[in-house]
């Protein structure tokens, strides 16, 4: 068994019993503990589920706004940097997509003083925050909400997207990594962003320097599929090599002069 088919077997367990011990597992799948011990490591560094002794147990709020706040404030500073690059990209009159994430909510939090935008999000509190405003004209894709989290995904919201052209697409990911680039954790942002990208005249990818060395199961992009690429630093040699030989824009506050 591969460890990705692995720790899918080792979450409905959790789902399933609530928690489980190491030895439990490794009797269940038929491995050692030290093999669980590594998966469950890997498991955790995803957000996936948290470590107690001698086991584990599933990432579960209690509720979907608990699990999003905390989402939220995790590196918020990063992602306060990130937006006020971000905001720069957009134009007054432009036709904008925003996916589900924490970190474009930043951005979309610093839409209030423009006119006659147009946004379509995937997000429920993207669209929530965006709906304080009387400035900007905001559509939801329709689809399926998923559990615990703040987005709308499936073959309904696809086809929502793929009727849509806009002007630019500011999207973010869970992990990034030079062997498997832009990438997440679920197949259903993936190909919702990948819908995006291709629906969009430009592309921005906001990832703080806290995702980077990450490679989650899904791919949405490379280097070169993308306009921009916003972080709050000056990344590493090997992520300067990369974008520079894309043709992508990086965009940092040391860049800006911020």
């Amino acid at each position: 068994m591969l460890s990705l088919e692995r720790q899918e077997e080792i979450l409905e367990i959790l789902n399933r019993n609530k928690s489980a011990t190491v030895d439990y597992l490794a009797k269940e799948l038929y491995v050692s503990g030290a093999t669980i011990r590594r998966d469950l490591k890997a498991m955790e560094e995803q957000g996936m589920i948290i470590r107690s002794h001698g086991g584990a147990m599933p990432f579960k709020s209690s509720s979907v706004e608990t699990s999003f706040a905390v989402r939220e404030q995790k590196d918020a500073s990063a992602k306060r940097k990130m937006a006020t690059l971000a905001v720069r990209l957009i134009k007054n009159g432009d036709s904008v997509f925003a996916d589900s994430s924490t970190t474009t909510g930043y951005v979309m939090s610093l839409l209030k003083d423009f006119t006659n935008l147009t946004v379509t999000t995937t997000g429920i509190r993207n669209a929530t925050i965006l709906s304080s405003t009387d400035r900007i004209k905001t559509y939801i894709a329709g689809g399926l909400v998923a559990n615990h989290s703040n987005s709308i995904t499936g073959t309904d919201t696809m086809d929502y997207i793929s009727r849509i052209h806009a002007d630019i697409s500011i999207l973010s990911c869970t992990g990034l990594s030079l062997e498997g680039g832009f990438n997440d954790a679920s197949i259903e942002q993936a190909k919702l962003k990948q819908q995006m990208r291709k629906n969009s005249s430009k592309v921005a990818m906001l990832v703080d320097s806290s995702k980077f060395d990450k490679t989650f199961m899904c791919h949405d992009f490379w280097f070169d599929d993308v306009d921009y690429f916003i972080t709050e630093k000056i990344p590493p040699e090997k992520y300067l090599k990369a974008i520079r030989g894309s043709g992508c824009k990086l965009i940092t506050p040391e860049e800006n002069g911020d």
